[in-house]
């Protein structure tokens, strides 16, 4: 499988289930801007009062292939084998489907993601060890600290800046290449410091 990163503002999500595997993913999707609908004939009391407060739609009775016509992004988390089954063979097989008892039937797989501010880092096993995944996942959650919110948010904001100078191309990968610096990432004096000189450059 190829590892993208999707873009889902204002698309709409439709979410097969009501339980906690349901509110697991939907929780994943939140901050987003999607738009989620919740099919399920009960919902958990996790899920309901979330719906209410996201501005999220439920829709209370068994999801049928129709309500993922216009789906963007459909997620089958129903808890049961059969349904879930059902339904994936339903979808058109250019919607992206997420299948979350038996991955090989989407063609979407949510990875284990660490964010820090813009920067994102995901992993997946692909199914094979679901154990593993976590276990990288922890891993990266100890080596990337909150530390790199700071700094990567600083990154993109002097690269938007270096962008609109009137300088050369090389001297701009040269200012971008310095940025790199750990410097920069473990000190806040040093990223206002640097700032301050960038904004005197014209």
């Amino acid at each position: 499988m190829q590892p993208l990163f999707i873009n889902l503002t204002s698309q709409k999500i439709v979410i097969a289930g009501g339980g906690r595997i349901a509110f697991r993913k939907a929780k994943n999707l939140d901050g987003e801007r999607a738009h989620i609908t919740f099919v399920a004939p009960v919902f958990s009391d996790e899920i309901i009062p979330f719906a209410h407060q996201r501005g999220y739609e439920l829709i209370q009775r068994e999801a049928q292939p129709e309500d993922f016509k216009d789906a963007f992004l459909s997620i089958l988390a129903t808890n049961n084998r059969d349904t879930n089954q059902h339904l994936a063979k339903s979808l058109d097989p250019c919607q992206l489907v997420c299948v979350v008892d038996e991955a090989g039937e989407g063609n979407v797989v949510f990875p284990a993601a660490v964010r820090r501010g813009p920067l994102q880092i995901a992993v997946t096993s692909n199914g094979a060890s679901p154990k593993l995944t976590r276990k990288l996942k922890k891993q990266l959650d100890e080596q990337f600290d909150e530390s790199w919110t700071g700094y990567s948010e600083f990154l993109a904001k002097c690269r938007e800046h270096i962008k609109k100078l009137s300088i050369q191309s090389a001297e701009k990968n040269g200012l971008l290449a310095e940025l790199l610096d750990d410097r920069y990432r473990l000190s806040e004096d040093e990223r206002e410091s640097k700032w301050a000189y960038l904004n005197s450059l014209k």
